[in-house]
């Protein structure tokens, strides 16, 4: 790294968290610290893969993205290296399973902006549709593999609806002409505690396809969230539509639940990945309305109860009929009853203008 890059390192040790344990800080004589990134079995055509990426990071620096600079890209025999911009802030996620709500609705229109900000920068490999739709219905090349569910009893009806969404839904994923990060996860955000400061864990090569999977790829940490779930899944399916929205979530799920059961079987981040890949799934088994729909679903209300005067002389059955809303006695159910006739002037007035 000395003889390529021509840095002056004077110490050099490895970074906490990641699963890839492949990133190191470095610090140099002057004290500065960057990050040092390696990809090992890579062969010299990497290297063009990497400057394709800077060229890509660049672009989004210029809209406002916070992705680290690049400052030495080299290769080694069996390896490609390159050295990047340490950013400040720290990862959303905490080092917790449980993510913090109030600080992740705060930042939620900036990530939306930041996930705008992606549109229409592919350069890279294409094929998105084939790469989503295949690891549902076959399994991927090192992740999304579907052995780790068959072999489990408590996964392999999960399986089975992964297998059967990917045959439906992949078909209706788009091209795409976005820059896709492909890991987009609260681990993978800095913050100040103010703004995001960092989009980290960019690899190369550079994945054209479509921004609103890395949305999908948010949403299903935040599923049990529901406010914040409702406002990405609202986004989500503005862009990508519910036949792909459901393609990608599923193959959130059988990430995530195929590495944490490899990699972590018994961690408690396992057990809540397992739990939020069962509302996942549940929620694209039942169809385009309950996907689009709030988990918590208010009861329907019978209108005539509140509007019945005779109901209200037979005190017993009327106050059963209108528990919890408000109508006690006489005179909240006079003043109840005046607003109803207010809404259907209101809907009666709307009808006759257009």
């Amino acid at each position: 790294m000395q003889e390529q890059a021509g840095l002056d390192i004077a110490a050099l040790t490895p970074a906490s968290g990641g699963e890839s344990r492949s990133a190191f800080w470095i610090t140099d004589r002057a004290g500065t610290v960057s990050v040092l990134k390696i990809m090992p079995g890579a062969g010299p055509q990497a290297v063009s893969h990497l400057h394709a990426l800077d060229a890509v990071l660049t672009r989004l620096r210029d809209r406002g993205y916070p992705a680290p600079r690049f400052l030495a890209v080299g290769h080694a025999p069996g390896a490609v290296f390159w050295v990047q911009q340490r950013l400040p802030g720290a990862a959303l996620d905490r080092g917790q399973p449980e993510p913090d709500r109030t600080a992740l609705a705060r930042l939620l229109p900036e990530l939306l902006r930041l996930n705008d900000a992606q549109a229409g920068l592919a350069t890279g490999t294409r094929g998105w549709p084939d790469l989503i739709a295949r690891t549902l219905t076959a399994g991927g090349d090192g992740y999304c593999l579907h052995a780790t569910l068959q072999a489990r009893a408590d996964t392999r009806d999960l399986l089975r609806a992964l297998r059967r969404i990917g045959d439906r839904y992949g078909p209706a994923i788009p091209a795409g002409d976005d820059f896709v990060h492909y890991d987009f996860t609260l681990a993978n955000l800095l913050s100040d505690g103010i703004a995001i400061t960092g989009v980290i864990d960019i690899n190369p090569p550079v994945l054209a396809g479509d921004r609103a999977f890395d949305l999908a790829t948010l949403l299903f940490y935040l599923y049990d969230q529901d406010t914040i779930r409702d406002l990405l899944r609202a986004r989500l399916l503005d862009l990508a539509g519910p036949q792909a929205a459901r393609a990608y979530l599923a193959h959130m799920v059988l990430r995530q639940v195929d590495w944490s059961l490899r990699y972590h079987p018994a961690a408690a981040a396992t057990r809540r990945h397992l739990h939020l890949a069962r509302l996942v799934t549940a929620d694209i088994d039942h169809g385009p309305a309950h996907l689009l729909a709030s988990r918590a679903k208010p009861r329907p209300r019978a209108r005539h109860a509140i509007l019945d005067r005779r109901q209200f002389e037979d005190a017993g059955p009327f106050r059963a009929a209108n528990a919890g809303r408000g109508i006690r006695d006489r005179r909240s159910f006079r003043r109840r009853r005046r607003v109803c006739r207010c809404r259907r002037a209101w809907r009666a007035w709307r009808r006759t203008c257009g």
